[in-house]
C-alpha cells in the first residue's frame, strides 16, 4: 500500500497491509527559514520512510507571531528558545491579546508558506499535519513556556479575563487553521498540555478546554481527513475527557517513557479499550531507545522490534503507528532512526 492508502485505510477501519510508522524531531537549525525547513522535512521523511509528516514547528510561533522577545540558540540540540520578554505578563495583558492579522504576520504566513510547499511536495501521497496548540497550551506558551503556573494563578484569580484570552486565540487559531486548509494540509496534530489530572479539575477542564477545543475541531471537520490529539506529558493523564470530541482520528502519548511509578503510565492496551475506533500512535521511549553504552546498533534495533511487538499487541489490530511519543531526541544521530522503519517492514505485517 502507498503511505495515504495506508493512513485512509486505518482511518476508516479497513484492512491495512502493515501498521505505520513516523516519527518527528525540533529542527531549530532551520525552522524558521521557509526554504531550508522544507527540505529537511521533506529529506527526513523520505529517510525514514515515515507515513505521514508532522510539521514540526518551532514551539514558541504563536508567541513569536505575537511579539515575543526571543534569543534563538545556535546549539542543534537546544530547540527550544531563550524567551526574554513574554507576549502575557499578567491577566490584563491576556484580556488584552487582540486576533492576529494571519495574512500580514510575518509568522503566521512563514508557516502557511511551509504547509503550502510541503503539501504541494507530497500532493497528497503523503498525509501532512499542521502543528497547532489548544487555546489554554498557546495561552502558557505566551505567558511562561512549559510552566503552568501562571495560568494557573490566572485560572484562579481572573477566569474571565482568561476567558477573553482564549477567545482571542481561538480565533486566532482558526483564521490560522484556514489558510492551513488552503495550504492543502490533510490535518493537524493538536497539542493539550493540560490533560494531567493534577493540573486541572473536571470542573476547570470543562469550562477552560473543552469548550475552545470542541470549537476548533468543529471548525476543521469534514475539512480534514487526519487529525491527531497529542496529550503532552506522561504521568496521570485524563484521556477519559476527550471522548466526545469529534473530529479526532488518531491519540498519540508518552505510554512508555521510564518513570518512578510506571503504573501512572497509560498503556496502549488501555486507550484501546476507551477509544476502539482510534488510530493510535506511540510504543517509543524517545528518551532511552535510541542508545546504549555500547552503540550497538542491533541491540537498539532488538528493544525497538520488542516496542513493536508490544504496541501492535496491545492495540489488537492494525490501527497502530509506531512512532515516539513526543519529539525525538537531537543528540543522537538521525540514522538511528530508520531501524524503527526496518523493524516495521519485519515484523509490522497485519495478519
Amino acid at each position: 500500500m502507498k503511505r495515504a492508502e495506508r493512513i485512509r485505510a486505518m482511518v476508516e477501519n479497513r484492512t491495512v497491509d502493515r501498521v505505520g510508522v513516523s516519527g518527528w524531531l525540533h529542527m531549530p537549525m532551520v525552522d524558521r527559514n521557509v526554504k531550508d525547513f522544507c527540505k529537511a522535512t521533506i529529506d527526513f521523511t523520505e529517510n525514514n520512510g515515515w507515513d505521514f509528516v508532522k510539521l514540526m514547528s518551532n514551539g514558541h510561533y504563536f508567541a513569536e507571531a505575537y511579539g515575543a522577545d526571543i534569543r534563538w540558540r545556535n546549539d542543534p540540540r537546544e530547540w527550544s528558545g531563550d524567551i526574554r520578554e513574554y507576549p502575557i505578563k499578567n491577566a490584563d495583558d491576556a484580556a488584552a491579546l487582540k486576533v492576529a492579522d494571519v495574512d500580514a504576520n510575518p509568522v503566521f504566513q512563514r508557516e502557511i508558506n511551509i504547509a503550502r510547499n510541503v503539501c504541494g511536495h507530497y500532493k497528497g501521497e503523503v498525509p501532512v499535519l499542521a502543528t497547532i496548540f489548544t487555546p489554554l497550551t498557546w495561552l502558557q506558551e505566551m505567558t511562561s513556556s512549559t510552566n503552568p503556573a501562571p495560568v494557573l494563578k490566572m485560572l484562579a484569580e481572573e477566569p474571565g479575563k482568561v476567558h477573553k484570552a482564549l477567545h482571542t486565540l481561538l480565533e486566532t487559531n482558526l483564521r490560522f487553521l484556514d489558510r492551513l486548509m488552503d495550504a492543502g494540509i490533510d490535518g493537524i496534530f493538536l497539542a493539550t498540555q493540560w490533560a494531567v489530572r493534577s493540573l486541572l479539575t473536571k470542573a476547570q477542564m470543562d469550562e477552560f478546554c473543552h469548550p475552545y477545543d470542541k470549537a476548533l475541531l468543529n471548525h476543521i471537520k469534514d475539512r480534514t481527513w487526519f487529525n491527531m490529539l497529542h496529550v503532552h506529558y506522561c504521568e496521570d493523564l485524563a484521556f477519559e475527557e476527550f471522548a466526545d470530541y469529534e473530529g479526532l482520528q488518531a491519540l498519540n502519548w508518552e505510554n512508555c517513557t521510564k518513570i518512578p511509578d510506571m503504573s501512572r503510565l497509560t498503556s496502549i492496551r488501555e486507550v484501546r479499550n476507551m477509544y476502539p475506533d482510534k488510530v493510535l500512535i506511540g510504543g517509543i521511549d524517545q528518551h532511552n531507545d535510541f542508545v546504549n553504552a555500547d552503540n550497538d546498533r542491533e541491540a537498539i534495533k532488538e528493544v525497538l522490534r520488542r516496542r513493536l511487538l508490544t504496541g501492535m499487541e496491545e492495540s489488537g489490530d492494525g490501527r497502530f503507528i509506531f512512532a515516539p511519543g513526543c519529539a525525538l531526541p537531537l543528540d543522537v544521530d538521525r540514522y538511528v532512526f530508520t531501524l524503527m522503519g526496518e523493524v516495521v517492514e519485519e515484523e509490522g505485517m497485519v495478519k
